[in-house]
């Protein structure tokens, strides 16, 4: 007999601190109902992160915290066969911005790109040569042909049509040809951006500046993906944007992101 399809929901957000999200983001679980979710920006170190809230959600986690700064996990309803936490390679970086499991032979790989601060900064050259060894980490660990997603906070805005002033933001951190440059080479490892393939030209941003009405004014970016690789890109039924949780009472300043997949 003929094993009927699964629907997979896989869902990223960075929450901008998981303390002051948690509300959030326990209604957010409830509501969407994903399998898997991929946070960035927990800022808490793992010892501060609310697992039995999550547990009686339905949600183990497996989590790479910092203290302060940064940090990532995954939730999912069933656990991981293997965890990966950074990308362990040579370079000495504490920085928790990577964080990757195995759910029923399905590779989900969750990251939080640096932001770069300025073009041309420290902290901008970080971000590139951050991007650059993750890309070495992909093409040394992961084959195109197998099925896997990379979900997270890129910070790095593709194209025009994902930021809301091109002109005003040319050249400009999140916008720089490099960022780009260096996206496009992650894409070229075999990676398809869930949302743009189903909506080439529809604009949907994912990051709204606290500042200035940016979110009543949709004066946005789109730098958070799903992105995966071409088995999963066969199954893609849906991807969207949750606008929801960018509105209300102390919301985190990115929207997230959810794709689905016929497995």
């Amino acid at each position: 007999m003929k094993r009927s399809k699964k629907l997979l929901k896989v869902a990223t957000w960075n929450v901008n601190s998981i303390k002051v999200r948690l509300p959030r983001l326990l209604n957010f679980l409830e509501r969407e109902d994903p399998d898997i979710v991929c946070l960035q920006e927990l800022k808490c170190v793992e010892g501060q992160f609310p697992f039995e809230e999550l547990k009686a959600a339905g949600y183990q986690a497996a989590v790479y915290g910092q203290k302060t700064y940064n940090g990532v996990a995954l939730l999912s309803k069933i656990k991981p066969s293997q965890v990966w936490k950074g990308m362990n390679d040579e370079v000495d970086d504490p920085a928790a911005r990577l964080i990757a499991g195995t759910f029923d032979g399905i590779t989900v790989i969750c990251v939080y790109v640096p932001n770069g601060q300025e073009v041309g900064s420290e902290k901008y050259q970080y971000k590139l040569k951050w991007l650059a060894r993750f890309k070495s980490f992909l093409k040394n660990h992961f084959n195109s042909k197998n099925p896997f997603v990379v979900c997270g906070d890129f910070n790095i805005a593709p194209e025009d049509q994902d930021v809301y002033d091109p002109k005003a933001w040319e050249g400009k951190i999140l916008f720089s040809d490099p960022e780009k440059l260096a996206l496009t080479e992650l894409m070229n490892l075999g990676l398809v951006d869930t949302f743009r393939t189903l909506f080439p030209k529809q604009k949907s941003y994912t990051w709204w500046d606290y500042r200035n009405l940016s979110f009543p004014k949709d004066l946005g970016l789109r730098i958070d993906f799903i992105l995966g690789s071409e088995p999963m890109i066969e199954h893609l039924k849906d991807s969207y944007v949750d606008r929801n949780e960018r509105k209300g009472v102390q919301p985190s300043d990115h929207a997230p992101v959810i794709s689905t997949f016929q497995m």
